[in-house]
């Protein structure tokens, strides 16, 4: 961050001797951000104007809208957070009492009660960038770092402004990174210092590679950098980047209006495929479903927090247009390709997989898209607009089958049409704005010797309609219709099951939803059973929707042979896979109201 600042010569006064452990890459252990951070801050978008409410306000929905189940766990305050002047008598940093009443410690607690983590400001020298008096940890770092200790702070952004005559970058980093070991509290090491310096793996968990951001997809030589900028920027320090250890070109700008949404997928693909920390910087509390999808695409998501911690690298460029490359894992069969047009128009772009160190079978998945392009032998090409990339993921080893009879999330498709995600009330993501016609694929969906039943959760706020369930296309083999009815609200979740049929070994399942006009209903999941599904009530053996004296005389014809019922399942009261007296005489005591519900219930 770069505001007003008065910086002086810097003279090299020596190294300060400290006791750090160190890996062999040269990065710094302190056990902390194995994977790139990922949170949100508070200066892109309300600068030095935060206050308590405000920064409640964003907790609240860091959690309401996925982000802190999607990994945006840190809710870092950038500068102005103080008071004026910064410290009391006793030389403690304080908040401001007017903009922060109730304190950061409280302020703290109420961010750990969500599940998130608290980052806070400071700066090397006498005052932070927004000059406030007394506000610089120069001479104080030993303080300081106990005093957000005692706050409970899990993250400092570190920043470089209003240096006196005589100080050493280096030493004043050090002099923080000694103090924050030594406070008793875990705590991020953020480096803002604009640049990047061979001493930084070793000192932080992060350092700045660039000068500011701006809102702009290009500003040339400016000091604040567009995207395409720090693109370029971050790119030279590929080698430095390691699990504990990153590169940061800076905060996100996604949503904040500037740059195009093809220009914002750009910046959040290439910063992760670069292994950067991902901070948003944007009013979370307004954003629009765009934002949000391009901030929580899980899949994306996973290339920047990818354990491996290989920061990705250009392999080629050519005329503008790039491609990249970033192994995942650590067996070499799986990577993510990032194909980049820095042009103002359209271009196809070919990846040769000579050219990443693959060959043979190739499989593709377009991970903005969500979709899985298939087997390509040599190469792969894709139409890239304008400031825009397409990221893939390849590998080398063909796709492992679904187990059908394991709960498959609905937003995990291979492939769709016209449908979206959303943030899921139950946790995850939802597929959801499902219209009539509308479809969603499971790719090698393994049936094994036959199943009998689909169950799904499913919420709908209209009359719902049908889940057509078909085998290998969208007009495939259809193996069973589970009718949604709806129910009340598009976040208001229940099961419902269907019997199915026809479906043996490996298949992939195209779910087709059919119904009226407009928005039918919401899927969260779905699964198969073995046999048949109970779709009915327990003792209703004609299914009228009663359970009453005539579905006790119904049990007692069959117990004594004298007649039939369609679904048995429903008819087996305790659950023993017989039925007998014992289950007569459990509907006949529900009936004299002894008992309120079967032993069965829920077995069936």
């Amino acid at each position: 961050m770069k505001k007003v600042r008065t910086v002086s010569t810097i003279i090299f006064l020596g190294l300060m001797i400290t006791v750090i452990m160190v890996l062999n890459t040269g990065a710094w252990d302190n056990g902390l951000a194995k994977t790139p951070p990922m949170g949100w801050n508070s200066w892109n978008i309300f600068h030095g104007d935060i206050n308590e409410t405000k920064i409640k306000q964003i907790a609240d929905t860091m959690v309401s809208s996925g982000m802190k189940e999607a990994g945006y766990v840190y809710l870092n305050l950038d500068d102005n957070w103080m008071a004026n002047p910064a410290r009391d008598s006793n030389g403690n940093l304080r908040a401001d009492p007017t903009r922060f009443p109730s304190g950061i410690r409280a302020l703290a607690d109420y961010v750990h009660a969500k599940g998130l983590k608290l980052g806070i400001y400071g700066c090397r020298g006498t005052m932070t960038c927004m000059n406030i008096p007394q506000s610089g940890s120069k001479g104080y770092e030993d303080k300081d770092a106990k005093t957000f200790a005692s706050w409970g702070i899990d993250y400092l952004k570190y920043d470089n402004c209003n240096i006196p005559n005589g100080s050493d970058m280096k030493t004043d980093y050090q002099k923080m990174q000694t103090a924050l070991a030594n406070c008793g509290r875990p705590i991020v090491f953020s480096i803002c210092a604009w640049g990047y310096q061979s001493w930084m793996p070793a000192t932080g968990n992060l350092w700045r590679t660039t000068g500011d951001f701006a809102d702009k997809w290009d500003n040339g030589n400016e000091w604040f950098k567009g995207i395409i900028n720090a693109i370029d920027g971050n790119a030279q320090y590929t080698s430095s980047a390691a699990p504990g250890a990153w590169n940061d070109p800076d905060m996100l700008e996604i949503g904040n209006g500037g740059c195009t949404t093809e220009e914002y997928r750009t910046q959040m693909s290439m910063w992760s495929m670069m292994a950067s920390p991902l901070i948003a910087g944007n009013d979370i509390r307004t954003m629009s479903q765009t934002t949000k999808d391009i901030l929580l695409n899980k899949e994306v998501i996973a290339i920047d927090q990818d354990p491996a911690g290989v920061q990705g690298k250009r392999v080629k460029s050519a005329n503008g247009l790039e491609i990249w490359v970033k192994p995942l894992g650590t067996n070499g069969t799986t990577k993510a390709v990032a194909l980049l047009n820095r042009n103002s128009a359209t271009s196809n772009i070919t990846v040769n997989w000579s050219d990443i160190g693959v060959s043979g079978s190739v499989t593709v998945r377009d991970l903005w898209a969500k979709s899985d392009k298939g087997s390509f032998t040599g190469s792969y090409t894709a139409s890239v607009p304008s400031h825009g990339t397409v990221l893939i993921k390849i590998s080398t080893e063909p796709p492992a089958p679904v187990d059908a009879t394991k709960q498959i999330e609905a937003e995990s498709y291979s492939n769709q049409s016209g449908i979206q995600t959303e943030t899921c009330s139950e946790g995850g993501e939802d597929v959801g704005f499902i219209e009539n016609g509308d479809y969603t694929v499971y790719s090698i969906v393994d049936f094994g010797d036959g199943v009998g039943g689909f169950q799904a959760r499913v919420a709908s706020a209209t009359s719902g309609g049908n889940i057509e369930i078909r085998l290998d296309s969208p007009a495939g083999t259809l193996i069973g219709t589970c009718p949604v009815a709806g129910t009340g609200d598009w976040q208001t979740y229940t099961d419902v099951k269907c019997t199915v049929s026809g479906a043996t070994g490996k298949h992939d399942v195209y779910l087709v939803f059919k119904g009226d006009s407009g928005y039918l209903f919401n899927l969260n999941w779905f699964t198969f059973t073995p046999g048949s599904v109970n779709t009915g009530t327990l003792g209703d053996l004609n299914s009228d929707g009663q359970v009453d004296a005539i579905d006790l005389q119904l049990l007692k014809k069959y117990i004594l042979g004298l007649g039939a019922i369609e679904n048995t399942k429903l008819a087996d009261l305790d659950a023993n896979g017989d039925i007998n007296a014992i289950d007569f005489s459990l509907l006949k005591q529900f009936l004299l109201g002894i008992r309120t519900s079967f032993p069965g219930q829920g077995a069936a």
